[in-house]
C-alpha cells in the first residue's frame, strides 16, 4: 500500500494517497457526468434525425448537460412576426433559471425555489406556456425598467393561474412563473 513512500513519514504518505484518491474520485465523477451528457445528446440527435424530436423534453436535456448560456432552446414568434428567444441561460435568466427557481421537477438540489409550476409540469408545457403568454399576454401596468412584462391567465398542466413573462431589451426570456395563488 505504501510502496511509493520512500523516505516520507507515514502521515505524509497517507496524505499523498488521500489526495491522489480524491483526484481519482473527482475524475471518475467527471467521466460519469460526461458519459451521461453524451448519452443524452446522442439520444436527442438520433430521435431528431428519425423525426421524433417532439418526444424529447428540453428540460431533461438541460438538466443533464452543460449548455452554453447563449444556446437557444426555443425561438417564439407572435402574430406580428416579432420574435423572442428562450436561451439555456444560467441562475439569473433563461430556461435554466426558470427550471431551477420555479419547477419542482428539475434541479432538485436547488433549495431556494420561488413560485412553483403545478406538480409534474414538463419543460415542453413550460415552453408552450411561454409561447401562449407571449402571443396573448397583456402588458403589466406595474412593469418597470426596460423590460417587457406580460401577464396571462393560463391552464398549465391542469391548473389555472396567472403567469408573468419577463423579456429583456434583447428579446430574451428572463423568467416565466405563476403568480402566487390568491
Amino acid at each position: 500500500m505504501f510502496k511509493n513512500c520512500n523516505n516520507v513519514s507515514f502521515w505524509n504518505c497517507a496524505q499523498l494517497l488521500s489526495d491522489k484518491q480524491q483526484f481519482l474520485i473527482q475524475k471518475n465523477f467527471m467521466i460519469r457526468k460526461s458519459i451521461k451528457s453524451l448519452l443524452i445528446i446522442l439520444i436527442t440527435t438520433v430521435t431528431t434525425y428519425f423525426g421524433f424530436a417532439g418526444t424529447v423534453d428540453p428540460a431533461v436535456v438541460l438538466s443533464y448537460t452543460d449548455l452554453a448560456k447563449d444556446e437557444i432552446i426555443s425561438e417564439i414568434e407572435n402574430d406580428d412576426y416579432e420574435k423572442i428567444y428562450l436561451k439555456a441561460g444560467n441562475e439569473k435568466f433563461g430556461f435554466s433559471h426558470i427550471l431551477k427557481r420555479h419547477s419542482g421537477n428539475y434541479f432538485a438540489d436547488v433549495v431556494q425555489k420561488g413560485n412553483l409550476f403545478p406538480t409534474g409540469t414538463t419543460g415542453k408545457q413550460i415552453i408552450k406556456g411561454i409561447e401562449t403568454a407571449y402571443k396573448n399576454g397583456e402588458q403589466d401596468p406595474k412593469a418597470y425598467g426596460n423590460k417587457k412584462v406580460l401577464l396571462h391567465e393560463l391552464n398549465l398542466n391542469g391548473e389555472k393561474g396567472k403567469y408573468r413573462l419577463v423579456i429583456n431589451e434583447d428579446k430574451e426570456v428572463i423568467t416565466f412563473f405563476r403568480l402566487k395563488k390568491p
